[in-house]
Parts: structure tokens; sequence; C-alpha cells
């Protein structure tokens, strides 16, 4: 009975004396939450003050807000939250102060890929990259590609940089090999190319930062202006004399004097390119709404034989016009919404002008090859080989445009139309015959005698879209949608 009380006695005194130990411990939690919480929000709020001295800071029209995607807004909020500045920036910025729909969203923030990382660390969020880490924060089906500030690099750094003696011994004095150091809002807005892609919004706060006072006013006035001194920022890198012409030719900006002056002066460095990078602005154009006037405009200023020699030396004759006839067309239904960005279509467009004139010889657009012979998939694959040389084109997307090319003549003729409406490449084929029919067939009720493709021809889903992708494959491939996939 002793023992019993005795046992209750000490249970009773230690249960009292751990009870405000745990008590002391979740205060100090919530202490350091809550510091923590002041700390990430002071952060922010210095980092605001800062900007608003060092930028044009004006409210956004209300309607910029009301454009923006809920879960864009929300991962802007969750950054600034944990004490970071973020940002919508670039061409979205520019394309919704136009009255444009952005094809994506590019975000910017001051957090590194690592603590980007820890703020959505219960979400799919991957650091990918070797030049400069970037993030893909995936939100369902999409994918948001989050980078963090950079500044211009010094160039002493650049004459170091082992990429330069590796690569390119010739390449220009001022080129930039690395720019893989991070930087300010107010360093990340000078380092890029124009004041039209200078212009940070934020949603959360509706803002608009324009650090170099001319971004707004030159979209407003449609005006390419980059920023700096023009012919340094085209030797550092030569690929933004091609960024400034499709900004021309996709929205009818004009060229400020100075810029205008440099760019034709420093088109002959565009050689010294990655060709990577190249075929990736290539594909970029094929797949653009507007891309019909970007190559016109690449010929108008002497761009187009460093990017396509072929169709440059081709440009004026029957063939070349008749191909950029069925690319003009295609672009316009793609902009009407008539049919998707597919880049094998615009391969075919291109090359099936000129694999028609080697057999046929006549330029009578109106007829097609009528052989079929052992070995003509090679034949018109080594045709769109020259035709996009000196770029890359990868096996799945020139085999897609061959199958296309191949289906031509079937369609045309009305051949078992049944057989070929269950094949993966009808839908792209059936497309161009209706684009040739337009420009040129005119065959009454053409599209009436070939029905849309049945469900099992269309486009499989890739799994990458659907946030399926093993983490040990990176899945860099799906910021472009798809850029290289040639379906």
């Amino acid at each position: 009975m002793i023992q019993q009380r005795i046992k209750k006695f000490i249970k009773k005194v230690f249960h009292r004396s751990a009870e405000p130990k745990r008590n002391r411990g979740n205060n100090e939690q919530q202490n350091t939450e809550y510091k923590q919480s002041f700390d990430a929000s002071a952060a922010f709020e210095k980092a605001r003050k800062i900007a608003r001295q060092r930028g044009n800071v004006q409210h956004a029209p209300d309607r910029l807000s009301r454009c923006i995607a809920p879960y864009v807004t929300e991962i802007i909020q969750s950054l600034q939250n944990a004490g970071y500045e973020a940002y919508i920036v670039g061409g979205a910025v520019r394309d919704f102060l136009m009255g444009r729909e952005p094809k994506d969203y590019d975000l910017s923030t001051s957090a590194t890929p690592e603590q980007i990382r820890k703020v959505f660390r219960n979400r799919h969020c991957i650091i990918i990259g070797k030049r400069f880490r970037l993030v893909h924060l995936y939100c369902g089906r999409e994918i948001i590609e989050i980078s963090t500030f950079r500044r211009c690099p010094e160039q002493d750094v650049q004459q170091q940089s082992p990429e330069r003696s590796k690569r390119r011994t010739a390449a220009p004095e001022k080129m930039i090999f690395r720019d893989n150091e991070f930087g300010t809002s107010y360093d990340d807005a000078f380092r890029r190319d124009f004041t039209v892609n200078a212009i940070f919004y934020d949603p959360v706060h509706n803002e608009l930062f324009d650090y170099t006072g001319q971004g707004i006013r030159d979209i407003e006035e449609r005006r390419i202006r980059i920023i700096g001194e023009a012919a340094l920022r085209f030797e550092e890198d030569p690929v933004r004399m091609l960024r400034a012409l499709k900004l021309k030719g996709q929205y009818g900006f004009d060229f400020e004097e100075q810029t205008e002056t440099a760019l034709r002066q420093c088109l002959p460095l565009i050689v010294h390119a990655s060709f990577a990078r190249m075929t990736l602005e290539l594909e970029k154009i094929l797949k653009n709404p507007y891309g019909d006037s970007i190559l016109e405009v690449f010929h108008e200023y002497g761009f187009l034989p460093y990017f396509l020699p072929f169709l440059e030396q081709h440009y004026d004759t029957p063939e070349g016009e008749y191909a950029r006839k069925l690319f003009a067309l295609r672009c316009k239904r793609l902009r009407n919404g008539d049919y998707r960005d597919s880049l094998s279509l615009a391969y075919a467009c291109f090359t099936l002008p000129f694999f028609s004139t080697h057999h046929c010889g006549d330029g009578d657009f109106r007829y097609l090859w009528t052989e079929f012979y052992d070995g003509i998939n090679d034949d018109i694959k080594s045709c769109l080989l020259q035709v996009f040389h000196p770029h890359t084109i990868t096996h799945r997307a020139s085999g897609a445009a061959v199958k296309n090319l191949v289906l031509q003549v079937r369609l045309k003729n009305e051949e078992n139309l049944s057989r070929y409406r269950s094949l993966p490449g009808y839908a792209n084929a059936r497309e161009l015959a209706v684009i040739q029919n337009m420009v040129c067939w005119n065959i009454e009720n053409f599209e009436e005698k070939f029905p849309q493709a049945s469900r099992s021809s269309g486009r499989k889903p890739h799994k990458n879209r659907s946030g399926n992708r093993s983490r040990k494959n990176g899945g860099a491939a799906q910021k472009h949608k798809f850029a290289g996939s040639g379906e």
C-alpha cells in the first residue's frame, strides 16, 4: 500500500515537472517562427525600398492583375513571404502591356535555386542547367521557370574563362561566355537586351518596375532600343541581333537609330553564335504564329544568308516563293486557331516545293511526284536537311515531316482515305494538303472529302507535361513546350 502511494506521488511530481518543459519548448518554437517571419518580412520591405529608390515604379493598370494566372501570383507571393524579391519578367510583361497573351511566364527572384527549392519543398521543383542554373516548378500541366537575378560579368573574368580558350579563340574580344553571376533586380534589368524586355511586374502589389526608365514608353511608341552601348551589347552576345529582328517581325516595332545602325554593322558576328542556340531559335520561329513576318525581316536586313542560306539563295525563285506562301498561310491558320503549332509541318512546307521540282522539274506545283521507289524517304530527308542547313534537325522531326510529304500524293488522289486516317501523321498531312489546296490546287469541297483525324491518330500525351518525368532525367526539355519534339 505504501509502495503504491510512493509510486503515485513520484508519477505526479515528474508529470508536473515535465509539463512546463514542453510548454517552454513550444513557446521557443513559436518565438523562432515569429522571428523568422518578421525577419523575412523586413528583408522583403528593405529590398522593395531599395528597388523603389533605384527604379521607375508605377501602379500597373488594373486589367493587368486580372490577366495573370492565379497560380503564378501564388508562386510570387510565396517567395515574397519568405523574404525574397520576385517578379514576372521579360516577354510576358511586354505581351501583357500590349494586350497579348504570352506563350509562357518567366519569373525572376533574389532567391538562389537552392532557396527557391526550399520555399517550395512540398511541390515538384527541380534545378536544371549547367551554364546557369534555373528552377522548374511544376504546376499541374504547366512548368514555370524561375531564375535568380543576374548581373553583367566583369570583362577580366571573361578573358580568364576556360570556355573562351576551349570554344572560340577567334571570337570577338568582348563576347560573353560565362553569365553565371548573381546580382540584384537592378543589375538584372540592365543585364537584359532591350528596354521593352526589362520591365518587372509584381502582381501581388500590382506594380511595374521600369529600371531603365524607357521600357514602358518604348512599348507605347513601338520602339526597339538596346540597353547600353549597342555595338558592345551585340558583340557580347550576337544572338541579340536575332532577337531584335524577331521583335520587329512579330510586333512591327521600329528600331531606335543607334540600335539599327549597330545591328547592320555587327551582322557578321552572328557566325560566332552557338549552333545549338541558333537551332533552338529556328524552332521557335517555325512554331511562331508570326514566323513568316520574322523571316521577311531577316531577308530585308540581310540576316537570312547567315540563318538559312539555302532559302536566301532561292528566295525569289518559284520554289522559294511557293514555300513562303505555304508557310505564310500556315502561320495565318495558326493565328486563327485552325491548327496547332506543329514543327514538322513547318519543315514540310519549306521542303515540299524543292523536292517536287527535283522530281517533276517544271515548277508547276499543281502536280506532285507520282513515282514511289525504294529510298524516296531518304531523298526527301536529304532535301529537308539541305533546305535547313546548317541547323541540326532531330530524327523525330525530320521523320514526321517525311511521312507528311509522302502522304501528299495519296491525299491529292483521294486514295483509300479510310486506310490513312488512323496513321499518326495523317493530321499533319491533311493540314498541309488543305494549305496546298488553298494556295494552288483549288479543288472544290476539298476539306469535306478529308475528315478530321480519328482520336487514335492524335499526339500521344507526353509524360513530361503531366509531371511524371523522373528526377534522374532532369525535366529541362519542357520549358519551350516541346520545341524540339518534331510533332
